[in-house]
């Protein structure tokens, strides 16, 4: 067994899914409320600590109405939800191509969100119809439904999936942000089992009325960030239009922290978010020296029995049982990229 100091200096080493990221990819989505000079689809690359860089990486879909993306935890690829046709698509980050996937099915559409399971089998997506949000499970690889969920409440604009060792949250819990029929954004959280909301709390600080699509995403350290676009009256019969501005989400307080503009006035609108958070973590390689042996299976042994999600939770949903042991062995055998 290790001793306790070779075992901190491992996880040390072999965290790098709790490392902040720094940028972030973010995809124009909407075909009907884009803003001047910036094409449907566009993916670009903002950074997190001045929103007003941003670099435009490619036009993989034009005119396609994207209502959510995220990066497959497994592959590392951008996935995207495409709901005027309904249907998945990988879109490639340095050419300007995309791959469908297949239709998920009929879904209404308006606003949407997709977000990626913690272990990747599943992605989620949502969209709103009436006065219900339709939320489909798929198989990422295939395009096929495995379940679909009907719950009541505010448009849900997009979703997120709680990461493990979250705070506050449970891991796997999927939430998302709402828009309201008074000008108002709420953080959601919601329940596939039961097919119900947890609970629905208003955010403050977002300094005007969100519309359409937003973002959001996880950081593995549970930091939660948001893109949400809007709109300011002026007047009676005078409106400004807001670009998507980049924020941070306190849960806890039920507020904003605005980071941002991003790039600038009159760019970005309904924008998707996907962290970067670099390659997926290879759970196999435990003490992080890149090289697979029994050092790696004393580590993994080591953080299971001291109950390290970050290290043990092989298959992402926050609880460590002997899924987690087959997950790892599986990580072994195939060895890391």
């Amino acid at each position: 067994m290790r001793t306790t100091t070779t075992l901190l200096a491992a996880l040390a080493l072999a965290s790098p899914a709790l490392a902040q990221p720094t940028t972030a990819y973010i995809v124009e989505g909407s075909a009907f409320f884009a803003a001047p000079g910036v094409n449907f689809g566009t993916v670009g690359e903002v950074d997190l600590a001045n929103p007003a860089s941003v670099t435009i990486l490619s036009t993989p879909a034009d005119d396609f109405r994207f209502g959510g993306a995220d990066i497959d935890p497994n592959t590392g690829g951008l996935l995207a939800f495409e709901n005027s046709t309904n249907a998945l698509r990988i879109l490639d980050r340095t050419a300007d191509q995309q791959t469908l996937v297949d239709s998920i099915g009929w879904m209404e559409s308006g606003v949407a969100g997709l977000t990626f399971s913690n272990d990747g089998t599943i992605v989620y997506a949502v969209t709103n119809v009436g006065g219900f949000n339709r939320i489909v499970e798929a198989d990422p690889a295939t395009g096929q439904v495995l379940a679909v969920h009907n719950i009541l409440g505010s448009a849900l604009s997009s979703l997120a999936t709680v990461p493990p060792g979250h705070p506050t949250l449970p891991a796997g819990e999927i939430v998302g942000l709402a828009l309201t029929g008074f000008g108002t954004m709420n953080f959601v959280r919601l329940d596939l089992e039961t097919n119900t909301v947890i609970s629905e709390d208003g955010l403050t600080g977002v300094g005007f009325n969100p519309q359409f699509e937003t973002g959001l995403d996880f950081a593995a350290d549970g930091t939660l960030y948001a893109l949400i676009q809007g709109f300011r009256q002026l007047g009676p019969d005078t409106f400004e239009e807001i670009s998507s501005h980049l924020y941070t989400v306190d849960i806890t307080a039920g507020s904003v922290t605005d980071l941002g503009v991003v790039q600038g006035d009159m760019t970005w609108d309904a924008v998707c978010l996907a962290l970067n958070d670099g390659p997926a973590p290879c759970f196999a390689d435990c003490d992080g020296n890149t090289v697979l042996n029994v050092d790696d299976v004393d580590c993994f042994v080591n953080a299971f029995v001291g109950g390290d999600l970050g290290l043990a939770d092989c298959d992402g949903n926050g609880v460590l049982n002997i899924d987690d042991v087959d997950c790892f062995v599986a990580s072994f055998v195939a060895g890391c990229p």
